[in-house]
Formats: C-alpha cells, sequence, structure tokens
C-alpha cells in the first residue's frame, strides 16, 4: 500500500530514460545497460526524484535515447495521500 511504481516496458538494453516536469526540470535520470541480462527490458520508477523525494501529482515528460532513435512519452500521475490509519 505505501508502494507507488511505474513499469516502463519494452525498452532497448541499452538507453537512456530521463524524466522531466512539463517546465523542463530534470527529476530523475536512468541509464540503462541491460547488455549481460537478456531478460530486462523495463525500468520501474519508483515515483521519485533524484534525492529520493516523492514527485507531485502533474504531468511529466519520459524521454528514451537509444542507438535505435528517440521516443517521448508523457505521463500523467495522481499521488494519492498515505493512510497510515489502515494498518
Amino acid at each position: 500500500q505505501l508502494d507507488n511504481r511505474v513499469r516502463l516496458t519494452n525498452l532497448p538494453q541499452k538507453c537512456k530514460v530521463s524524466i522531466y516536469t512539463v517546465d523542463g526540470s530534470l527529476v530523475r535520470r536512468y541509464n540503462i545497460d541491460y547488455t549481460n541480462n537478456e531478460d530486462l527490458s523495463y525500468l520501474d520508477w519508483d515515483l521519485k526524484n533524484a534525492a529520493g523525494v516523492p514527485i507531485a501529482s502533474g504531468v511529466y515528460i519520459i524521454h528514451i535515447d537509444s542507438d535505435f532513435g528517440t521516443k517521448v512519452l508523457k505521463w500523467f500521475g495522481v499521488m494519492r495521500p498515505i493512510d497510515l490509519d489502515t494498518f
């Protein structure tokens, strides 16, 4: 219940994933290199920025850059408040 993630699937084995806010601020950057492991083709983003702080609700731009080209995704996320009374 406290774990939030987004899974980006069908990624190339070697790529760079950058996540930005709509105003262009860098939220997080991943350098993916799965050349040693052929089974992995995804990335689990824990919905936190580079400092480990949870992101706010809103629109985010995900930029995937690889040798095959680039892909830009738009993602909208709504973060629900943590309800600690249910435990």
